[in-house]
């Protein structure tokens, strides 16, 4: 049988349990309410299982007060999680739990641990990784540990350090298939008025209405397997809610919360033109008011296998559904690149969509990637040629290869990346060239990114400032002032571009 590391406090009956939502940006102007974690918060609760919560995002807890929390509260089981490119602080976090929660059970999930579970769990304090989808397998670890059962190889979707110190992956556990299943999210843990006071949306479509988001999820995992793009649900299929099931979310959104604004938080809301319209269709019969925005591929209004009319008909229900902007990607206009990104899109594809889309009065929000290995003067030039083209100024980034992508097993095997933890610390919340693959000099590629920008900016009449083109920035220590007792952190200093670029254009919410 296989032990756990850290599990030392057998026949205490009751367990305290503590859930931490970090903040991947301390100082950002804007916060957006973390649904990966809540909707784990939410299963167990619905399970009867109490913990306390520490919203250390909201809160913007500098790093020396979430120390001070932690050595003033002990917890048997501390679970939290985040992206990958946040994998320095989350290291410093299971550090700083364990030095003053000897004997917890630190349970880590999301990217930031399940893409790379060996790694973490050998350069971290975490005992736990969560592999995948975290509702059912959070569940039965808590109830392994309330249970005071010192074994956990018969617990699937998990990584685990024995008493050795060794990591032993279990087998994945397959998503489960009908999410539906799963309870809507309670929020009642989180500062909701403080997360609405700190995000925005399109506030252009809703008059004078100060903007209420709210996420809500419509699938999980997607249809494609993009060469760059790191998602959670890496071996389960795409699966998405039902309407009435997601609108009666909604409903309860609105009704408690006076949400006005729905932020639907997929990787991919809608993998179909027929799906899209169900969607839609299902808004429109019940009645319900409210504003949104979704991600979706740039092939769903705009490849021609469906006839513009179907196209067009679609895309006008989304309008009259409160259908705001629509996210999606170009990435490249170089046919070559997107086929090394297996995209397997073309780039007329964007160009009729934008179009329909601003037919029928529908932001594009457009986002591009520039440093694949067989990128050239031309290809940069090519794309920003066809966004200028489409009239859209996108969010402007550069190649970051993730764990469990096809980018980043091509950094390993070229030795691009030659230290993995090294590599993944020189990324954490960072948005500028870390990484390097293409032929030429890292200052001759942002030299042309920045040129391209510019010239969009300049004939698109933007008005951004020349060191606002690109989603790139300083980093600092979170406390300038004096120096933390502790390990520290970095972080961005500056928001995306992008964004940054609605708000001021359009938003005015205060």
């Amino acid at each position: 049988m296989a032990y756990l590391m850290h599990y030392e406090f057998e026949g205490r009956d009751m367990k305290k349990i503590l859930f931490i939502n970090p903040s991947l940006r301390l100082n950002s102007p804007t916060k957006f309410l973390p649904v990966g974690i809540a909707s784990v918060m939410t299963y167990l609760d619905q399970h009867h299982i109490d913990f306390d919560f520490l919203d250390i995002d909201i809160n913007e807890m500098e790093d020396e007060r979430i120390e001070e929390y932690l050595e003033n509260n002990r917890y048997d089981i501390v679970l939290s999680g985040s992206i990958v490119t946040h994998y320095k602080w989350m290291k410093w976090l299971t550090n700083t739990v364990r030095k003053y929660n000897r004997n917890s059970v630190i349970v880590i999930g999301n990217s930031v641990a399940g893409s790379i579970p060996k790694l973490f769990l050998q350069n971290s304090s975490a005992d736990i990784a969560i592999l995948g989808e975290g509702e059912i397998t959070c569940l039965e670890v808590v109830k392994n540990i309330i249970a005071n059962n010192n074994t956990w190889d018969n617990i699937d979707g998990l990584a685990y350090k024995d008493r050795n110190g060794n990591v032993i992956i279990n087998k994945n556990r397959k998503g489960h298939k009908k999410l539906d299943d799963f309870p809507m999210i309670n929020w009642g843990k989180f500062d909701t008025e403080k997360y609405f006071q700190k995000s925005y949306a399109a506030a252009k479509a809703i008059d004078d209405q100060k903007v209420r988001v709210m996420p809500v999820v419509t699938a999980r995992g997607c249809a494609f397997r993009c060469t760059f793009c790191h998602f959670v649900f890496w071996n389960d299929p795409y699966r998405y809610r039902s309407p009435s099931n997601i609108l009666a979310e909604i409903k309860r959104n609105i009704d408690e919360y006076q949400c006005n604004y729905i932020s639907f938080w997929d990787d991919l809301s809608f993998a179909s033109l027929a799906q899209a319209e169900r969607f839609a269709d299902a808004i429109l019969a019940s009645g319900l008011k409210f504003n949104w925005s979704a991600a979706v591929r740039v092939d769903l209004f705009g490849n021609p296998k469906h006839e513009l009319r179907r196209r067009l008909d679609v895309a006008k229900k989304f309008k009259l559904s409160g259908c705001q902007s629509l996210g999606f990607s170009l990435e490249s206009a170089n046919s070559e690149i997107l086929k090394m990104m297996n995209k397997k899109i073309e780039g007329q594809y964007f160009i009729d969509q934008v179009a329909l889309l601003d037919q029928v009065g529908i932001t594009s929000m457009i986002s591009v990637v520039f440093g694949y290995p067989i990128e050239t003067r031309e290809t940069i030039s090519e794309t920003f040629d066809m966004c200028l083209k489409a009239k859209v100024y996108p969010s402007i980034g550069y190649l970051l290869p993730l764990p469990a992508t096809g980018m980043y097993d091509h950094a390993l095997k070229h030795g691009f990346i030659k230290n993995e933890d090294k590599y993944l610390d020189s990324i954490t919340e960072r948005q500028d060239l870390c990484l390097n693959m293409t032929t030429m000099g890292d200052d001759e590629v942002k030299h042309l990114i920045a040129e391209g920008a510019e010239k969009l900016n300049t004939e698109l009449k933007i008005g951004l400032s020349s060191g606002k083109l690109l989603k790139t920035g300083g980093y600092n220590k979170h406390t300038s002032k004096k120096k933390l007792k502790k390990l520290t952190r970095e972080k961005n200093s500056l928001i995306l571009n992008y964004n940054e670029a609605e708000f001021e254009a359009d938003l005015g919410v205060a």
